[in-house]
This record gives structure tokens, sequence and C-alpha cells, in this order.
């Protein structure tokens, strides 16, 4: 297959040797198909796919940039940061310098969350990590609705201020509500607890152990990193983040999140308002039914536009997406149901 990248190849562990199988040419068979279609037809949602990566057994066994996009571009990951996010919080915890996600958020951030209600007092950090935090939040409206949260907060220069400062309309940990606000005050959280930037946290535990060096990260007017969708990585970069959790939380020799952690984050808590999935600390959990009448979980980081990283812990098998598709039908998800599901057995 071509574009294998023997330097990653390497690096990566192998996975659980206990997983199911896939057929090798059925799966070759599968991308060769989808490379051929992205690389011939003129539809628009083709043409705006940036890249496709799929590693299987171990291996990296497909790598294409396509569209003018190339393989040291960097990438705005979108809401993929939220995941990686969920990852750092995992880390501060895992070395001490947060007790737990059980935490009350008033802990950090008590001028916020102690002057209001009762009710803002109880909110905890697991209840940010699941988007169940309560806040009264709108952000599944056109940008420029001025009642969109996540736009107003991008435009008030201040976007942690801006998270910290909404008001409460539910119960924390009652109902799933999407707010691109939550994960801005996770990331105060970890900067607070450990007296680092996000981006300088993120560089010392996650991304120079997995040899991730080149990053942008989105800042406001304060210097504090967009926490919700800011981050810029290579494609590869994301692969690597896909690796570590199938591997729960191993690289290579080290154990760079705690496999407790890892569990924790891609476990489900609650439905989401979107389709069939559930939702974990920042990752999307579904059961995908297959053709023998089984059924399988897929854990995803996915970000606006077609940013989709796709793990099938049972097959040892990762397929990650780059696409330009904001207002056009994006083409991971037909992949995954028309090309992949069938295939597995």
């Amino acid at each position: 297959m071509k574009n294998i990248t023997i330097l990653v190849s390497r690096l990566l562990m192998v996975c659980n040797s206990f997983g199911q199988k896939i057929d090798s040419s059925e799966l070759d068979a599968a991308i060769l198909k989808a490379d051929s279609i992205i690389t011939t037809d003129n539809r628009v949602f083709f043409k705006n796919v940036e890249s496709i990566i799929v590693y299987s057994d171990g291996e990296i066994k497909f790598e294409k940039y396509y569209n003018g996009f190339k393989k040291d571009s960097l990438h705005q990951i979108q809401s993929q940061t939220k995941s990686i996010v969920a990852l750092l919080m995992g880390i501060a915890i895992d070395k001490g310098f947060v007790k737990s996600e059980n935490e009350p958020v008033s802990k950090y951030f008590p001028e916020y969350f102690n002057n209001e209600n009762e009710l803002k007092k109880t909110v905890t950090i697991r209840d940010l990590l699941t988007m169940s935090a309560g806040f009264e939040w709108e952000e599944m409206l056109p940008f420029d609705d001025p009642k969109n949260d996540n736009m107003n907060m991008f435009r008030s220069g201040k976007w942690l201020n801006y998270a910290l400062t909404r008001s409460m309309a539910k119960k924390p940990f009652t109902e799933f509500k999407y707010n691109s606000g939550n994960p801005m005050i996770v990331a105060g959280i970890i900067e607070k607890a450990t007296k680092m930037k996000l981006k300088n946290f993120a560089v010392k535990y996650l991304f120079e152990p997995l040899q991730i060096k080149d990053y942008r990260w989105l800042e406001d007017q304060t210097g504090f990193c967009h926490a919700g969708g800011g981050l810029h990585l290579k494609p590869m970069d994301m692969m690597k983040i896909g690796i570590l959790v199938m591997n729960e939380g191993k690289w290579l020799n080290q154990q760079l999140i705690s496999e407790h952690w890892i569990t924790k984050a891609t476990s489900s808590y609650m439905p989401t308002s979107f389709d069939i999935s559930t939702y974990g600390y920042y990752w999307w959990i579904r059961d995908r039914n297959l053709t023998n009448g089984k059924s399988t979980k897929i854990m995803s980081a996915e970000g606006a536009g077609g940013q989709k990283l796709y793990i099938f812990p049972e097959y040892n098998l990762i397929i990650a997406f780059t696409e330009r598709n904001y207002s056009t039908p994006q083409v991971s998800p037909i992949f995954i149901q028309e090309s992949i599901l069938p295939i597995l057995e």
C-alpha cells in the first residue's frame, strides 16, 4: 500500500492481539475505492477532502493528501481540540495537580461560582467534561445569530471569562447540552492547578513524548488558548492521539495517561442530542450494528467540517479524515457506513 509512513510505523505500539480481525484485502479494497472516488469525482464534497490516514494492526496502512493539502500542513482540528483537552485533564489528575474530576469548579473559580446561587456551586469538572454543566448556552445556531453563545464568546476576546459568567439553566449532570465554553473552564482549571499555560502543559506532558513538534493554538487577547476548537495539528499527529487512546494511554514504553483515565474518558455517560451517539469526556461513543448481527464500539474525536478520528478498539483500527465540508455533506461518515462496517466480522 502506497504512502506508508515508515518512521511513524516504527514508533507505534502494536495493539491488543485479542482484537477482532479484519480481512486485509477487503480493507485495502475499501480504501482504494474511496481513494479513487475522491480523486476522480468532481462533486464538491469530494473536492473538500484533505487527507485520509488508516492505521490497522500496528502500522499505517494508508496515508494520502488531497486537493492541495500537504503532509506537513497544519490543519485546524476544530472541536477535536476538546478531546485533547480531556486527555490533558487526565494527565493533570494522574500527576496530582488536580485531585479528581469530581472536584467542584468553585474550588478554582470561587469568585464566579459562589456568588450566584446554590446550583452553580455544585458544578464539577466531570459536568464540564460531559457537556452537562447546566449553563444557559446556545450554539447550535447560525453564526450570525446574536444568540449564538459560541460566537459571542469568540468575539468577546476573553473566552474564559465569558464561559465562567454564564447563568444556570439546569441541574448539573442531568442533560447533555453542547457547550464550547465548558472546555475553556477545564483549560482554566488546568492552568490554575499547574501554574502553566495550557499549551506549555500540553507540550511538556503530551506533545513532546508523542514527538508532536509543529502545532499552532489560537489565543484570545489575554493569551488564553481556545480549548474548544483552536488547535492546529498535522493529520499524522492527530493519528498519534488516536493510537495513544486505543493503546489505553501508553506510547512506546511510557504510560503517558493512566489506563484508568482513558477508560473513564471513553465511557458513555449520557445520550447526546445528535444521532445515536453517547458522550464520554469530550469523546463521542457509538455502538454500531454490523452485518453479522453483532455490534461494535466506535470512539471518536470530532470537529466541524469533517475533522474525524474514528477508533475501533475491538479491531485495532483507526481511521482519520480531514475535510473542508462545513456546509456540504461530509465524506467520512459515508465511508464508515458503506465501506468499513460491512467488512467488520
